[in-house]
């Protein structure tokens, strides 16, 4: 399942990613729980979804304009929907497992392309987590059946969040959260970008605000089709002061633009993907 760790990426979190992030810990002041003081203190009074901090597609940043300023809603493309359908899928396939339901089948959409690609992460998701459970249930033969759930799955799906503390939307929500190896996970239906590190970043930053514990570990899992192909990428990494300082910077220049309702004008290489190109044609 998506947010399963393989052997090699056991290894590489226990002997790689644990023992840097001992040796060169998050500075005191990059840590979620001091969001009353700088530099994680937003300087101004707005509060932006995650999204629009974290994302990169427009290198203006007019999209940040248009949502929050015009209020502009973009159009919907088909890799938007697809990502919609993957997140909601393998959501759903979770929920379904930890109630002990691993024959049920996935939600029906009338575009074939994107019901595919659903049944295909949906049965792989399933399939792994009945394989976990049923693997924990015959090692604690005493426990009972919620401690076995509990432990074999041990994932906060779509997990909702306040991330107004920290100049965000007052509902977050992270993809998911190993709440028994402390990792935060965001999955992008796409290649792997090292750009994407900023949500894993940004969802480590509000859970700390929060519950005030550390979380240093994130996960960016790429899901991509070819035909009735599905390859599951995962890139861990350590959720440092760089990641970080980037995002409150990204957070600050997206909020300014917001606060003082600056239009930053049309970008030069516009992507033909973009959800507000018809605004900027």
């Amino acid at each position: 399942m998506v947010y399963f760790l393989n052997e090699i990426e056991h290894k590489y979190l226990t002997l790689n990613l644990r023992p840097r992030i001992r040796q060169n810990p998050v500075p005191e002041e990059l840590r979620g729980w001091n969001w009353h003081t700088p530099p994680l203190k937003p300087y101004y009074d707005v509060k932006l979804p995650m999204y629009l901090i974290c994302s990169q597609y427009c290198p203006s940043m007019r999209d940040v304009y248009l949502t929050m300023v015009e209020r502009v809603r973009g159009e919907e493309n088909f890799s938007i929907s697809l990502g919609k359908a993957i997140h909601n899928a393998i959501s759903q396939a979770i929920k379904e497992a930890k109630k002990g339901s691993f024959n049920s089948t996935p939600p029906a959409h009338e575009n074939d392309a994107i019901n595919s690609a659903v049944r295909q992460v949906w049965d792989y998701t399933l399939a792994l987590c009945r394989s976990a459970y049923l693997k924990m249930r015959s090692e604690q033969i005493y426990a009972s059946d919620d401690d076995v759930v509990l432990t074999s799955i041990p994932f906060l799906v779509e997990h909702r969040m306040d991330g107004s503390l920290l100049g965000c939307s007052g509902i977050i929500a992270v993809d998911c959260y190993d709440y028994m190896r402390n990792i935060v996970f965001d999955v992008k239906v796409g290649d792997l970008n090292p750009k994407m590190r900023l949500y894993t970043t940004g969802y480590a930053l509000i859970l700390e605000s929060i519950y005030e514990i550390p979380v240093d570990v994130g996960c960016i899992v790429s899901v991509t089709f070819n035909g009735n192909k599905m390859s599951v990428t995962k890139d861990l990494h350590y959720i440092d002061a760089n990641l970080r300082s980037w995002w409150v910077e990204e957070r600050d220049k997206k909020a300014e633009i917001v606060f003082n309702e600056t239009d930053p004008g049309k970008a030069d290489n516009c992507s033909r993907t973009c959800i507000f190109r018809s605004y900027c044609l």
